[in-house]
């Protein structure tokens, strides 16, 4: 999700580049065994953007602080055609970063499909999906068929090139699914990142063998549609993420976000279901493993 405005879901999402004087101060980690990390299991952040101009200041800082708190890898994931060349970027110099190429549907006026494609012909094996990508009717509804376009056709190349998909759906669930639909069976792997829909929608998704991604947004008070989910879900069908520098998880709301607190979101989903954390960790860690081919 890319998010304009204040970094926490608040629906005034419309674009990149939150300016530096945005950030709130920087204080001192606080979560309940941030420390211990290391020594547990590892996780993987599968949805970030580390280009985001609110790690300006502190880049290098920020991605070794991740790391040693024992995340194994990031997942840099590109909305537009500059933004997917930032994480494409930092991905070939960090090597336990990947990244995605893709335009989001906030973007897709800026979207060139030969474009697309000459970077997915020239990418490495750090390319490991493309998105994030599909339909958001909360920012315009006016663009819809041009939205739709630009979908199916980075479906089309995720397809043709045998790449996991990422999808941002946003007020468009029904289109979205009625797309995906013309799909199956699905030659690849999809992902819906940032799941905020219902658990009868969820069903729907796992019929078509979709998986899901959780964010910071579940751990909060307001989202009992979500937790349901999160759940209720089968085991095998989700992983985790941040969405950073957006959707801070609990507790850390109002401040920036960062693949480390992908910490939280997995021990908030752990206690939901009532199952330890390293337990939980250890089973969505290889979804995302086995979903972005690692």
């Amino acid at each position: 999700m890319i998010i304009k405005g204040e970094q926490n879901g608040d629906p005034t999402r419309t674009g990149f580049a939150v300016g530096k004087a945005n950030l709130p101060p920087k204080r001192e980690v606080c979560t309940r065994g941030a420390n211990d990390n290391k020594r547990r299991a590892n996780l993987l952040d599968s949805h970030c953007h580390l280009y985001n101009s609110q790690y300006d200041t502190d880049r290098e800082e920020v991605i070794s602080d991740i790391f040693a708190s024992g995340i194994e890898k990031v997942i840099c994931v590109g909305a537009d055609i500059e933004s997917s060349k930032s994480a494409r970027d930092l991905a070939e110099s960090h090597d336990s970063i990947y990244y995605t190429i893709g335009v989001h549907p906030d973007d897709c006026d800026s979207y060139d499909e030969n474009v697309i494609e000459n970077m997915i012909r020239e990418s490495s094996n750090k390319l490991v999906a493309i998105g994030e990508i599909g339909l958001d009717y909360f920012h315009n509804k006016d663009n819809k068929s041009k939205q739709i376009e630009v979908f199916i056709s980075q479906i089309n190349l995720a397809i043709k090139y045998k790449l996991p998909i990422v999808i941002h759906c946003r007020e468009a669930y029904g289109d979205t699914l009625d797309i995906l639909k013309r799909f199956a069976p699905l030659a690849v792997p999809i992902v819906f990142h940032c799941y905020s829909g219902s658990l009868e929608y969820s069903r729907e998704l796992l019929r078509l063998g979709i998986k899901m991604s959780f964010t910071g947004n579940v751990t909060f008070k307001n989202a009992k549609n979500i937790q349901e989910v999160a759940s209720n879900l089968p085991l095998d069908s989700f992983f985790f993420e941040t969405d950073s520098p957006y959707m801070s998880p609990v507790p850390h709301r109002g401040e920036r976000n960062t693949p480390k607190y992908v910490w939280d979101v997995a021990r908030f989903v752990a206690d939901l279901r009532g199952i330890s954390a390293d337990e939980l960790i250890k089973i969505t860690d290889e979804n995302a493993k086995h979903f972005f081919k690692f």
